[in-house]
This record gives structure tokens, sequence and C-alpha cells, in this order.
């Protein structure tokens, strides 16, 4: 899924056979510039000239578009309609880190909404610099992206015994928060690594400068 992003973080998914493209507003642009059969465009198109929707309309299997006064914000609808139309194992999200913050919150906050619960363990958002996934409680093993130095842990809301093991430069063991914080900068020593706890909500990010 192909977002609308700033020039300098710019990134475009690997072509797989087996994978489903989707292209949102002026994401849909960039794919079919690039070469990409897309599987679905959608979006308000408000950026996009009348000659670059009949580019989008040319490699596009289905076109779905929306008004631009409307109530959900064109991610919010790209996953709503990806999880309708195709049973997908994962969901990433690139191209989701434009100039506005207040587009870059409302993304984040995506996975805080109930309706999207359901699809939070297969989503993450990959630009050129950083990579976000999303974990509830439980224990995982996350593994190094190999060109990225820093890993943080983001309690996007109050996270209860939270333990990272010696894998990590900055170890916890059962430490609780009662409110949401970002714990940043952590580095793995080790290739891979262990994470647990048990209530709340995470945003694992790995980064680079």
């Amino acid at each position: 899924m192909l977002g609308s992003p700033d020039h300098r973080q710019r990134s475009m998914p690997p072509m797989k056979e087996q994978d489903h493209y989707i292209g949102v507003d002026r994401g849909a642009l960039l794919l079919a510039q690039n070469n990409y059969s897309i599987d679905l465009s959608l979006g308000d198109f408000d950026s996009i000239t009348d000659d670059e929707k009949k580019i989008i309309e040319k490699v596009s299997n289905k076109i779905i578009s929306f008004e631009p006064e409307k109530d959900d914000t064109d991610a919010e609808l790209s996953l709503v309609y990806a999880t309708e139309i195709f049973e997908a194992k994962q969901i990433i999200l690139y191209g989701w880190s434009g100039g506005r913050l207040d587009h870059l919150l409302s993304i984040i906050m995506i996975v805080l909404q109930p309706r999207f619960e359901g699809i939070i363990a297969k989503l993450s958002f990959v630009n050129q610099t950083n990579t976000v996934s999303f974990y509830l409680p439980g224990s995982y093993t996350l593994y190094k992206e190999q060109d990225k130095k820093y890993c943080s842990f983001i309690g996007l809301t109050a996270l209860s015994n939270l333990t990272l093991d010696n894998s990590f430069k900055y170890t916890l063991d059962k430490e609780s928060f009662e409110y949401p914080i970002a714990l940043i900068s952590n580095e793995f020593v080790m290739e891979k690594g262990t994470a647990s706890f048990d209530k709340g909500l995470i945003a694992f990010i790995q980064s680079k400068d």
C-alpha cells in the first residue's frame, strides 16, 4: 500500500507476484509511474490532474474515488477496503510520512481505533529511515534490521510488565507505565531479542539517521 510520501522519505514496495498493490491518492500515480500493476487505486485524487488520472486508470484493476470532504482519511479508507477486498496476511503502508504533522499523527493513531484492532498485528509502516510495527500484549521475538541502528518502544497506551531481555542495550524487567511513553534510542546487541508485556499497545520502531 503506497501513500503520498515526502520525496525525502520515498520508499517503494518490492515487486512480488503474489502481493497486492494499493495506491492511495498520489501514491497510485507513483506506482503507475514505476510500472506496478495496481490492484486497487483509491482516494479523493484532489492532487491529481486529469492526465495523471488517466495514467492511473490504465494500470489499475479497480478504482474507488471519494469526495474530498469526508469523515475518514484516505489512509483509513484504504485499510477498510484492503481488509474487505483482500485477505491480507500482512499490510505494509509505504509513503506514510509526508510533510504535515497532523497527517503523520493521524496515521500513527489509526491503531488506536477499535475498528482496526483486528489488523494491528498485520500492520506496519515503512519509509527510507524507519520501520514501524505494532504489538498487542504477549511475548515476541524481534529481529534486527541490518540497515537500522536504533530501536524504540513507543507505548501508545499505559503498559504493564514490559520486559526487554539482554539482547537490547537497555533492558527492562517487568516495568509498568501508567501513561503513554516513548522509550527511544535503544539498540540491539544481538541479531534478535525478546520483548514481552501484559497490557497495552506498543509501536516498535527500527530507525537510522
